[in-house]
């Protein structure tokens, strides 16, 4: 809107000028020409008449052409903008959906805590290994969230093109990997003792947040 502020000033300033040149130049031919004769003066009237209508048409024609190209183009970029927002808006929807699925599923073990026998690193094997037969006995079923987890963990990295910019980070890929690994981790001390390291779920937890909140803060940085 700006710009065709300017190019308007600029047609109008150059539509003065040419008006004030033009009565400039009949000023001076009637004050030279038609001091004297009246009849001459009317014909010359009539002349520069007859010369100038055209002219003043032919530039206000020259104007409105002008000043309707230049609405158009403003127009355009308008839309381009509107278009471009609402591309931004879109990808932002489908990447709060991806975030809130990763999310959800990241968090799935919080539901099944009770189901977890978690045992500090310091624990002596004897006791692991005490700890580890006692569940097998009790319960020789393997608990399946850190799977989906791993699972979720692989889809998303379907998504990158919408966190392209994230991705390409070292420091953020690196966290997604060391996140990755650590629930596979998980999963192997689940699945083989029975039991999980308090260090290793502290450091799925870290892991994890870190992830959801960076990609939390990328998406708002869009807007």
């Amino acid at each position: 809107m700006i710009n065709m502020t300017k190019k308007t000033k600029n047609v109008l300033i150059i539509l003065f000028i040419a008006i004030i040149l033009v009565g400039i130049y009949i000023l001076i031919l009637m004050f030279f020409q038609c001091s004297s004769e009246n009849l001459k003066c009317n014909e010359f009237g009539d002349y520069v008449g007859g010369v100038l209508n055209p002219l003043f048409t032919l530039l206000s024609t020259a104007a409105i052409i002008y000043l309707t190209y230049i609405l158009a183009i403003n127009e355009d970029k308008k839309a381009e903008k509107s278009i471009e927002t609402q591309k931004r808006i879109t990808l932002n929807q489908m990447r709060q959906n991806a975030l809130s699925t990763l999310a959800e599923k990241l968090n799935l073990f919080v539901y099944d805590m009770d189901k977890m026998t978690i045992i500090e690193s310091k624990t002596s094997n004897f006791v692991k290994n005490v700890l580890s037969h006692s569940n097998k006995k009790k319960n020789n079923e393997k608990i399946i969230v850190w799977l989906v987890i791993s699972s979720e963990l692989e889809s998303f990295l379907q998504l990158e093109y919408l966190f392209k910019e994230l991705f390409e980070s070292n420091e953020f890929s690196e966290t997604y990997d060391s996140l990755r690994e650590i629930t596979l981790r998980l999963m192997e001390e689940e699945a083989n003792k029975l039991l999980i390291e308090q260090t290793t779920l502290e450091k799925y937890i870290e892991l994890k947040q870190r992830i959801i909140t960076e990609l939390g803060n990328y998406i708002y940085s869009e807007f």
